[in-house]
């Protein structure tokens, strides 16, 4: 059976929403689409992107951290595979009882019942150690309690000090790309990685992972396949989810730099 879902008028002057650009709203009134009767979805934005903004020239990436970043959609892994709920979903929707049930896992909470862990990024490396579970916020449609938290997040998030990160990249790996407009997309993605972790919310945590990436002679393009040009670095493609991941495992070091 079809899902039929529905959208408030003051979803359009709730501060959670207005403070995500445009496009990304409409990627969250997707994601009601995708999600099962408990607000519970597979987390695949390449597949969101062409579903429903088949016509459109976006960073679906960086549209996908937005929502995560506002707490808005809260990701977790279970099983090696990475699904998503929306918190507040049954707050706001009226599910047709015969809807089929969720088969999709519920996310675990700790003992406290009011947290849950962050396990996604929670990888390894010899060089920079286990990094702690993330921060998750609230969604909510209403303009109240649950918008003013998702506000105060997003205040938080401004705390990233983008231009000092950036200027560390220049100094750190002058071989990369220079970076010569920082764009909103941009700013959401190393937002998102600010504060993803604890850890990673302090200039010392970049220098070393800067440091880090600096030791690798693929990513600084000192080696490369033969008849293929040499890696080119760029800040954004460091922030980007998938390869921060594998910049931390040490996929792009040596068995010795590794140790």
């Amino acid at each position: 059976m079809a899902r039929i879902r529905t959208i408030k008028p003051d979803f359009f002057t709730s501060e959670d929403i207005v403070g995500i650009s445009p496009l990304a709203r409409l990627l969250y009134v997707a994601t009601w689409l995708e999600a099962d009767r408990e607000g519970r979805f597979v987390w695949r934005p390449k597949t969101l992107k062409l579903r429903y903004l088949p016509g459109d020239q976006c960073d679906i990436e960086a549209l996908a951290d937005e929502l995560v970043s506002a707490g808005l959609v809260v990701t977790y892994e279970i099983d090696g595979q990475t699904f998503a709920e929306i918190p507040t979903f049954a707050k706001h929707q009226v599910i047709n009882n015969r809807e089929s049930a969720s088969t999709i896992p519920p996310r675990v909470t700790d003992a406290s019942g009011t947290r849950d862990p962050r396990v996604t990024d929670a990888t390894t490396t010899p060089l920079m150690g286990r990094e702690g579970k993330g921060k998750e916020g609230k969604e909510g449609n209403d303009v109240g309690e649950d918008a003013d938290a998702s506000l105060v997040a997003g205040k938080a998030a401004d705390h990233c000090p983008h231009q000092e990160i950036i200027d560390l990249y220049h100094r750190t790996l002058p071989t990369g790309r220079q970076v010569r407009l920082w764009t909103p997309a941009r700013e959401t993605k190393l937002r998102a990685r600010w504060r993803e972790d604890e850890k990673r919310q302090s200039i010392e945590w970049w220098e070393k992972l800067f440091s880090y990436i600096a030791g690798s002679d693929f990513l600084t393009g000192k080696t490369h396949t033969p008849g293929r040009t040499p890696f080119e670095l760029d800040l954004e493609w460091i922030i980007t989810p998938a390869n921060l991941v594998k910049i931390i495992e040490g996929k792009y070091h040596s068995q010795e730099v590794g140790e």
